[in-house]
């Protein structure tokens, strides 16, 4: 029995897998990216889903979430995007999992240790986060050609505005990124795999697909800007809970913690069993880049402020929307239904919420060819408790 629910629909993801690789060359390899479980889509079915469907790679942050795909059968290259530390090199090796190298210190360790890896180096050119230093090139690729045991099998960079309008800054990475190739070049080292484009960059920079790119978030229907997919790309997720309690109250009656809503006539209030525990209604904090920035954010909090209903959260429920009122609580969550005819307790509502803030604790329900194939719920992995 479930109150509140994710449905994935995974022809949807296959969908838009197919929609990416009908856009690359047939030369170009694509990797899905399945951290964050899938970015709130399940981390197990969406992967199985893209093995089906002829994916070449999949990227993972961290080694757990690469030992729980090898765990569930998943078998084609999965490349660890997160810099690993010494006691996860073990699992790597054990579950077949291609590591990213983006410092000396861990690549003397393996030199030290003699450990067989495939390897994907990472070059820092502008993200200023993780990566090797163009400059520092020169002596790893000394240390690798006397080390062929560590077999380098990609390279790649990491956009820091792809998805903003600062082509600019982009050109300056791609550039930074061509150095190291030539750098590597000139050092007779062959990458078999160079890759720089994400999702919005695999979109609006053609000229940077290279030899692979990462689908990450246009695979779950994200609009990445632009007309190549207008139209195309399905959006698979949609949150589902149940009217748990229904309460009919007078104009006047408030609802909610601190009763910052005020009901202004009659009303019935559907409660649903989701809150901000869940992840419902949790909004990251922005922070403002420039004077026009900071401004968006000042007038949609006025807005808020004065209940505006482009700025309410919004549900559906037997085609008609209904706005939430009162404070998000904890589990708990009311909705206004009281142009809804004939609603009853168990009648389900559709929920909106930013998916990858949503707790790994509420099931999934995955549809296949408009059948429930399968159900899950998170059981969270560590590398620790691997045998």
């Amino acid at each position: 029995m479930m109150d509140k629910w994710v449905e994935v629909n995974l022809d949807k993801i296959a969908n838009n897998f197919l929609e990416v690789r009908n856009f690359v060359a047939d030369e170009t390899k694509i990797l899905g990216v399945v951290k964050a479980d899938a970015y709130g889509h399940g981390i197990i079915e969406s992967s199985r889903e893209l093995q089906r469907q002829g994916i070449d790679y999949l990227g993972v942050t961290e080694v757990s979430e690469g030992i729980k795909l090898r765990r569930a059968g998943i078998f084609v290259p999965i490349l660890i995007f997160s810099s690993c530390l010494e006691e996860e090199l073990e699992y790597t090796k054990r579950y077949n999992l291609t590591i990213t190298l983006n410092n000396l210190e861990l690549i003397q360790f393996i030199v030290g240790k003699q450990i067989e890896l495939k390897v994907h180096l990472k070059v820092e050119t502008g993200l200023g986060r993780t990566g090797i230093k163009v400059g520092q090139l020169p002596e790893i690729i000394d240390i690798l050609k006397e080390n062929p045991q560590i077999e380098v099998e990609g390279l790649y960079t990491h956009l820091a505005t792809a998805m903003w309008r600062e082509k600019s800054f982009v050109d300056k990475q791609f550039s930074e990124f061509n150095k190291a190739i030539k750098l590597l070049t000139e050092k007779g080292v062959s990458i078999p795999l160079k890759h720089i484009c994400n999702s919005s960059a695999l979109v609006k920079y053609p000229k940077m697909h290279l030899d692979m790119v990462r689908a990450g978030t246009i695979l779950y229907g994200q609009d990445e800007g632009g007309q190549v997919f207008s139209g195309k790309m399905q959006d698979p997720w949609s949150l589902k809970a149940k009217v748990i309690y229904l309460n009919q109250l007078e104009k006047g009656h408030s609802v909610g913690y601190e009763r910052i809503y005020v009901l202004k006539r009659k009303s019935k209030i559907a409660v649903v069993a989701i809150g901000f525990y869940h992840g419902f209604s949790v909004e990251p904090i922005a922070h403002p880049k420039k004077i026009l920035d900071l401004t968006k954010i000042l007038a949609k909090t006025f807005l808020r402020f004065i209940n505006h209903p482009r700025m309410k959260t919004y549900g559906y429920i037997k085609g008609k929307r209904v706005p939430v009122v009162g404070k998000v609580g904890m589990q708990l969550t009311m909705l206004d239904v009281t142009d809804v005819v004939d609603i009853q307790i168990g009648d389900i509502v559709e929920l909106t919420a930013r998916r990858t803030n949503l707790s790994t604790l509420i099931p999934k329900l995955y549809i296949k060819e408009n059948e429930i194939i399968s159900q899950s719920s998170y059981e969270e992995i560590s590398t620790l408790e691997v045998q």
